[in-house]
């Protein structure tokens, strides 16, 4: 079970990590172990909290948290951590703040996630809510349509990012303003900006001669970006962005953008977006410890050894990258919508297993924790509501591996 420290460490590594991808690392663990000194006063135990001052990208070298903290009562701690996290959203203004505690939610993972709630009574969830409720969002007839275009390419940027590469987010998004300038000669307004090289710029300005365009023309754009994005990720093997986008965006822009002719229909998750991010989600791990390619090689090489079982998996493979900077592609056909509920189940634990099994009962923990706080969130709650019990598979496997210590070769 996690406990007190565990919790904290990771709550703040998450939120350097979140706001050293939108700045730097640096600036994030400094803004952070500020605030930490203001509050301490009030709750000295954030004595235990040290924020190293360090530019390696390795987070979990930033922060320590000493065990003398698993003494104080939970709560208490948790009381504190939720007013380090409510500084940081009014800092960050307007709508940013209700969309770093999202994202904060998303990224902790399930397991930290719940220890929050249970043991810290932080709920996360709630804190999002009442966020936009005490700040009432933003006045709708204040909306301006240079906040629409910023907040739906910056929205379209995490969500594309998701699913590729923040070098692959920026470029593409770059490039496809760019080439829509030429029909709508208006873009020139919007400068798109990799503010890993460019620290202090916005990563979407959009300059105020925008809200002189006519709102259908602006809709129009939109639209074509939309498009544009929806068919290179498909192509790529990747979802469609139309959920997710409309998760990251307020009532009051999704009714700003429906003035200007765009409706976002969030589409339901079916097992080709499941499988999707399963091996995506493992080719991520295992490219941790290898090569890409080879990461590619391994899930291929998985996923040939159930298809004779699960023939609805044979056409599903990943191909590498074509040339170096592209991405790779996830090829899953278009039957797998149509599998039961218990084959796509199955199918799913059935990898699982056979990759433990390859892993070694040692690590294969290990494994598990690593997945499903790598796996997407929704995608995570959606497979264990089809009935795979990733702790079962944990608890399972924890006794084969104390089996086999007591009786080694």
């Amino acid at each position: 079970m996690l406990d007190t420290a565990e919790i904290t460490r990771k709550i703040i590594e998450t939120i350097i990590e979140i706001i050293g991808r939108k700045t730097s690392e640096e600036y994030a663990a400094v803004t952070i172990r500020n605030l930490i000194k203001k509050i301490q006063p009030t709750y000295p135990f954030l004595r235990e909290i040290a924020v190293k001052n360090t530019r390696s990208l390795e987070l979990e070298e930033n922060v320590t948290v000493g065990d003398a903290l698993n003494s104080i009562p939970p709560k208490q701690v948790g009381t504190a951590l939720k007013e380090l996290v409510t500084r940081i959203m009014n800092a960050l203004g307007k709508t940013a703040g209700y969309f770093f505690i999202r994202e904060t939610r998303e990224k902790i993972g399930l397991d930290y996630d719940r220890g929050l709630l249970k043991t810290m009574d932080v709920d996360l969830t709630l804190m999002q809510s009442t966020y936009i409720v005490e700040k009432k969002t933003i006045n709708f007839l204040d909306i301006q349509k240079s906040d629409v275009v910023r907040r739906i390419l910056k929205a379209l940027m995490e969500v594309v990012e998701k699913q590729t590469s923040k070098s692959f987010a920026i470029t593409f998004l770059k490039q496809h303003v760019d080439v829509l300038r030429q029909q709508y000669p208006f873009l020139q307004y919007i400068s798109i900006n990799d503010i890993r090289y460019t620290l202090g710029s916005e990563e979407i300005t959009i300059q105020p001669e925008i809200n002189n365009v006519d709102p259908r023309d602006l809709g129009r754009a939109i639209r074509s970006i939309l498009q544009d994005t929806d068919k290179t990720l498909m192509n790529l093997g990747r979802n469609s962005v139309t959920g997710d986008l409309k998760a990251h965006l307020t009532i009051e822009y999704l009714a700003k953008l429906r003035e200007m002719g765009v409706t976002i229909t969030s589409q339901g998750m079916g097992y080709n977006a499941i499988f999707t991010q399963v091996i995506k989600t493992l080719i991520d791990i295992f490219n941790k410890t290898s090569t890409e390619d080879y990461a590619i090689f391994t899930v291929n090489s998985f996923l040939r050894k159930i298809d004779s079982k699960y023939t609805f998996l044979k056409n599903v493979k990943v191909e590498p990258a074509a040339t170096e900077g592209e991405l790779y592609r996830i090829m899953i056909g278009d039957n797998l919508d149509t599998v039961s509920e218990t084959d796509a189940r199955r199918a799913i634990q059935q990898l699982l297993e056979i990759i433990i099994d390859t892993v070694g009962e040692r690590i294969s923990i290990e494994f598990i924790e690593q997945f499903t706080s790598s796996l997407e969130k929704k995608y995570l709650l959606k497979i264990e509501e089809i009935g795979v019990n990733f702790h079962m598979i944990k608890l399972h496997h924890a006794m084969l591996a104390q089996t086999e210590q007591k009786n080694p070769d």
